[in-house]
């Protein structure tokens, strides 16, 4: 590792990757709110799907670029500079429990606080999709919730990447010489401002363009607790992307179909309800990872 690789918690090249990254991402963005892109309307009809995919990998794309260009890095020395190592398998697994424990914990609570109802039959998918049969419970629970959680996150996986590569390989390692209460909430309002333009537009906080903008970035700094720990303690960014790849699977899946018209500041995946469990799991984690460090020394 060169001299110059090895200091990556100077300022210069956090500057350089959060101005790349968003001025890339809102210049993109701007340009297709300009042409009429909104979020609050059908979103399986009107999602441009491909341009959001593209948007998640700004992130590794800037710390890739910084990475070799600004820090000095070889090709060689980007794989330890970003974390990119599978590491143990065990977290993985876990993922896959903790994420639809997480997300259906979270629309539980919403549904028992009165902030939205159940349909087993996910009738607004039916109609959104335009299908003549109706799905059954034992659908939803066999065969959908299933998939959601063992292929889903493969399937995220490589949007997610782009993200983490960026949020979690580049910019957290760097901003804990500032210590970690300071490094994570840093870092969690700017994962929360990223998502601004499009949030302004409907995205995931339809009607809330201010209060949206807000609430995103206390949610990322609420989920940032618990994909933060296991990054550093694993020293894995391909793990902190299969979190990030399951956790989106259950958000944007079936929960949002068994409870329609939920208040997303209150309730469901993004609202106080996930803040809330975030903290928790997050909290767990921190009390579990310390314990397991205790026992190593």
């Amino acid at each position: 590792m060169t001299t110059k690789t090895a200091q990556r918690t100077g300022p210069i090249p956090i500057v350089w990757f959060v101005a790349i990254t968003f001025v890339a991402t809102i210049g993109i963005q701007a340009m297709l709110i300009r042409d009429g892109i909104r979020f609050d309307t059908d979103i399986i009809r009107h999602t441009p799907t491909g341009w959001l995919l593209l948007t998640m990998w700004i992130p590794g794309l800037a710390a890739l670029f910084v990475t070799k260009f600004i820090e000095g890095a070889t090709f060689k020395e980007l794989v330890p500079a970003l974390s990119l190592r599978v590491g143990s398998l065990g977290p993985y697994f876990l993922t896959l429990i903790i994420a639809p424990l997480a997300l259906g914990a979270m629309y539980g609570i919403s549904w028992a606080l009165g902030l939205t109802n159940l349909d087993l039959t996910m009738s607004a998918l039916t109609e959104i999709t335009g299908s003549d049969e109706a799905i059954t419970p034992e659908t939803v629970f066999q065969v959908m919730l299933p998939m959601s959680i063992l292929i889903g996150p493969f399937i995220h996986f490589l949007f997610s990447l782009g993200e983490e590569i960026g949020w979690r390989g580049f910019l957290l390692p760097r901003l804990m010489v500032l210590g970690k209460l300071k490094a994570y909430l840093i870092l969690g309002i700017l994962w929360g401002l990223w998502h601004a333009p499009i949030i302004w537009v409907g995205f995931n906080y339809p009607g809330h363009p201010i209060t949206g903008i807000a609430m995103m970035c206390i949610l990322t700094s609420a989920f940032g607790l618990f994909i933060n720990e296991m990054t550093l303690f694993y020293r894995s960014t391909i793990l902190s992307a299969f979190i990030h790849a399951a956790v989106n699977a259950q958000g944007f899946g079936i929960w949002i179909w068994l409870f329609p018209d939920v208040n997303p500041l209150l309730g469901g995946g993004t609202g106080l309800t996930a803040v809330a469990i975030w903290l928790l799991v997050g909290g767990a984690t921190i009390l579990f990872l310390s314990r397991r460090n205790t026992d190593q020394i």
